[in-house]
């Protein structure tokens, strides 16, 4: 039954993890002078920003993308690895390797360069993970018993992991999960 909850709460990972569209780079940079001028001296500043880089929702659906086939991968082999599991034991490898890959496949998305909804958005799906991520890590510490009787909480979060990955993968143009 713990191999069932550990294989939903994947699956639901999973499904967040595989959002993304392509990004579009919009340069941008701006300069300002202005110039002080008192009765004993005159002053000028120049100053000026460093270019700002927004990638395009197409250039930042293949960031996404690209961050969620290592996860997918590392999904799919940890499903694989659970499946038959018996034992608390048995998942604790699968699952550490998993919740590496969850964590870094956030690193990435959260460094994919964008502005607005799409940032809130990724963060959500980040915050959400994290909530996965603890599950799969606290296999180490459960009894059998201890799932099943969570099971309900634990699919409620990867459902809300999975959501949150849609609603990623809509900003960028991508269809659901």
């Amino acid at each position: 039954m713990k191999a069932r909850c550990i294989v939903v709460i994947g699956l639901m990972v999973f499904a967040a993890g595989c959002s993304s569209s392509k990004p579009t780079v919009t340069p941008s940079t701006s300069t300002s002078t202005s110039t002080t001028v008192s009765p004993t001296s005159t002053s000028t500043t120049v100053s000026s920003t460093v270019p700002s880089t927004t990638v395009s929702s197409a250039k930042a659906s293949q960031q996404f993308l690209a961050a969620a086939t290592v996860s997918k991968a590392a999904y799919h082999t940890w499903r694989a690895a659970i499946k038959g599991l018996a034992t608390v034991s048995q998942a604790i490898g699968p699952c550490d390797t998993y919740a590496a890959a969850l964590t870094n496949l956030d690193n990435a998305i959260s460094r994919i360069a964008v502005t607005g909804k799409t940032e809130t958005d990724i963060r959500t799906l980040v915050a959400d993970d994290s909530a996965v991520i603890k599950n799969l890590e606290a296999v180490k510490t459960v009894t059998v018993a201890q799932i099943r009787k969570d099971e309900a909480q634990l699919i409620a979060t990867g459902k809300t992991a999975i959501s949150a990955g849609d609603v990623v993968r809509s900003d960028l143009g991508l269809p659901p999960s």
